[in-house]
């Protein structure tokens, strides 16, 4: 029985807040589940150690990007993003998008996860097709029925899955300030649900990915934005090439046009940096300084779609979890222990970032 398949019936009734059921374990994290549109959905908890029930803390949710898992994103994707929420002192929330189970066709299976990023999986889009005529199959979600020859991604409601986390983590942990963000198909994710949701958040910062072109678009309430992409990155790439896939994303332009709902000071770009990526070869530029929409584009030259300040491909997409989260993704590898050794300077920037943007300061 899968994750996405269980259905706690004493928490029918608080579906719109979760049951906030609680399992503990030797990781730093604690396990939650809450029941949401009848699926069980789960997530993971960080506390930092200055945390305290009588004064709140602020709070971001990351999440992972295709194929990855809430733990796996925090283990292998970002090498340890919790040891940085520790020194920030915010609590960290790890949603687990829905998953599937996936032969491709040898004896090894997977366990396929995805985020609805656009809703439903889409052919055409606002502004046309989505991707090119010839793309190699994907794998298509059993609850989207039909992918069409663009559809990838989870047809499952995200968005009022992460409007029920929050308000379940504001109805058990004393928090003020909360920010999202992701990786890749995670990124896409909190691109969406920062426009949708916009009153729950206080930013939002998105890593190698974007929506779709034709789906951009303005949160209800002005945000701060960051984004942070690799020049090299042709799995999503930064300018609007189509992908390596044959897809089309937006470029990280067209989203902070929107996300600024067409403001002139949109298009007037200069130059902008941060005590995380001074050291670095990261070319960062904002946009409407002086309005609650300011924009920063950061662009890493040599980086290709990677945890800003990774040196290679380990763990870029965290096929895999820690002990925590293996009964419930049993098929999944156990993690490698992250490397805090390194500068992972993308860890740094996102708290920096959204520090400067707290409204309790």
């Amino acid at each position: 029985m899968t994750v996405r398949d269980v259905v706690a019936v004493l928490c029918v009734t608080l579906l719109l807040v979760g049951c906030g059921r609680q399992e503990s374990g030797p990781d730093p994290m604690t396990r939650y589940t809450l029941i949401h549109d009848g699926l069980e959905r789960e997530y993971f908890v960080f506390l930092p150690s200055d945390y305290h029930d009588s004064r709140d803390s602020p709070l971001v949710i990351f999440m992972h990007g295709y194929g990855g898992t809430a733990t796996g994103t925090e283990a292998e994707v970002t090498q340890g993003l919790n040891f940085y929420a520790e020194k920030a002192g915010y609590v960290a929330v790890y949603p687990q998008s829905t998953w599937f189970m996936a032969d491709p066709g040898t004896d090894e299976q997977w366990e396929v996860t995805s985020w609805n990023h656009i809703s439903d999986g889409f052919d055409r889009g606002p502004s046309g097709p989505i991707c090119e005529s010839k793309v190699p199959q994907t794998l298509c979600p059993p609850e989207c029925g039909d992918c069409g020859n663009c559809g990838w991604a989870s047809c499952n409601d995200d968005v009022g899955f992460l409007r029920a986390l929050v308000a379940e983590m504001h109805a058990t942990h004393a928090i003020d300030d909360v920010f999202v963000s992701g990786f890749s198909n995670g990124a896409m994710m909190a691109n969406r649900v920062a426009c949708e949701a916009s009153e729950l958040f206080s930013g939002a910062m998105l890593v190698g990915g974007r929506v779709e072109k034709g789906f951009e678009c303005t949160p209800t309430k002005p945000l701060p934005l960051l984004q942070v992409n690799g020049g090299a990155d042709a799995t999503v790439p930064a300018d609007g090439s189509v992908s390596r896939r044959g897809y089309h994303y937006s470029d990280t332009r067209s989203i902070a046009h929107h996300w600024q709902d067409g403001a002139a000071c949109a298009a007037k770009r200069a130059s902008w940096t941060s005590p995380a990526v001074e050291d670095t070869t990261a070319e960062c530029t904002i946009a409407c300084p002086d309005s609650a929409a300011v924009s920063v584009d950061c662009l890493w030259p040599e980086g290709n779609h990677r945890w800003p300040g990774t040196d290679d491909f380990r763990g870029s997409n965290g096929y895999c979890v820690t002990e925590l989260q293996s009964a419930s993704m049993p098929d999944q590898l156990i993690c490698i222990d992250p490397d805090p050794d390194t500068n992972f300077w993308g860890s740094t920037l996102m708290f920096e970032f959204f520090d400067t943007h707290r409204s309790s300061r």
